[in-house]
């Protein structure tokens, strides 16, 4: 065997460069193919694609996803689910995440200037306003993979944990080019001088403070806050960046129409719907032209019309009731036990 494809493979597995370990085993299995070397090569070949169901991508990383002290994973790592061209935001968050898109895809240019781009990114707005999708359009951009922090496993009853935890999952990123997005991040960074505190969560949100300042690599920091007045003010000033998703126009409503009905004919005005879309969310608007699109196809209908377009808001608006009935019992519930 050839020693530069030796060190070829460790060197790129140490690094977690999948893309370089792949390309140097199969350098390897077609080198030993030329040696004539035939039963190796195929065995070299089915190591290499043993652990791959038949039609599998690629793995998106080599490097094993940190795990709780209860053997949960810290991190879900998926492909992109938006990109950009899919999305309606508004002029202002559009182009600052252009501009974030083409710094990091710039680092070199950056870094031969002593600077580096922004990647620690804080996205605050109503729920259904587009942070998390955004988030995944960043890293389609940037062809890198979505580590979706677990919060249900990165919180610990467990003194310290939590800390370490989180810890784990940002030297993970470190290490693992990729978009780590932390959806609902007010939990974790919540203010340091609450009531009631017992202590673990100003740790939490101390060790949260540390790693934010000392975060290197090249991935991308995304945190997502419904709640942005919980956040600790020393941690909003850890940001590079700070986005916010605001309900969209009526403009935009239009557009966001055109642009999710696209898939099938419409008879439809999208400037009245548009208006009578108002107080809707992006995400909301989006499962109701999914809705109507269903129907119509389902109904062998040639286009969406104004009957199966308000028929999918009226379901839309029973779901928001069923949403807002479910919110008020909870706390009612937890009252009686």
């Amino acid at each position: 065997m050839r020693s530069d494809l030796i060190r070829q493979l460790f060197a790129s597995y140490a690094q977690g460069d999948d893309a370089a370990f792949h390309r140097a085993a199969r350098e390897l299995i077609a080198e030993e193919r030329r040696q004539k070397h035939r039963v190796l090569a195929a065995e070299l070949e089915h190591a290499l694609l043993a652990t791959r169901k038949p039609g599998a991508s690629q793995p998106l990383t080599l490097r094993p996803v940190p795990k709780s002290r209860d053997d949960r994973p810290l991190l879900r790592l998926v492909k992109p689910e938006r990109e950009l061209d899919e999305l309606v935001l508004s002029p202002i968050t559009r182009g600052a995440v252009e501009e974030i898109i083409r710094e990091n895809l710039s680092r070199s240019t950056l870094a031969s200037h002593g600077l580096y781009p922004r990647q620690r990114l804080l996205f605050v707005g109503s729920p259904g306003t587009g942070k998390s999708v955004t988030a995944h359009a960043i890293a389609s951009d940037l062809s890198l993979p979505v580590a979706v922090a677990s919060l249900a496993a990165l919180t610990s009853s467990f003194l310290g944990e939590t800390a370490r935890n989180i810890e784990a999952v940002i030297h993970f990123a470190e290490q693992t080019p990729c978009v780590l997005l932390f959806d609902e991040f007010d939990v974790l960074g919540q203010e340091r001088d609450q009531g009631g505190d017992h202590g673990e969560m100003r740790r939490v949100a101390a060790t949260v403070l540390q790693l934010l300042d000392d975060v290197h690599g090249e991935s991308v920091i995304v945190a997502t806050s419904n709640h942005p007045r919980l956040v600790d003010a020393a941690i909003w000033r850890r940001f590079d960046e700070l986005l916010t998703f605001e309900p969209l126009g009526m403009q935009q409503r239009a557009e966001l129409l055109d642009l999710k009905l696209r898939a099938m004919p419409t008879t439809i005005s999208v400037v009245k719907w548009a208006k009578k879309l108002q107080g809707f969310s992006p995400a909301e608007i989006e499962l109701v032209c999914f809705d109507a699109m269903r129907r119509a196809a389902l109904e062998a209908q040639p286009a969406v019309d104004d009957a199966v377009l308000s028929a999918a808001v009226q379901r839309m608006q029973a779901r928001r009731a069923t949403i807002a009935l479910a919110q008020k019992l909870v706390p009612q519930m937890g009252d009686d036990t």
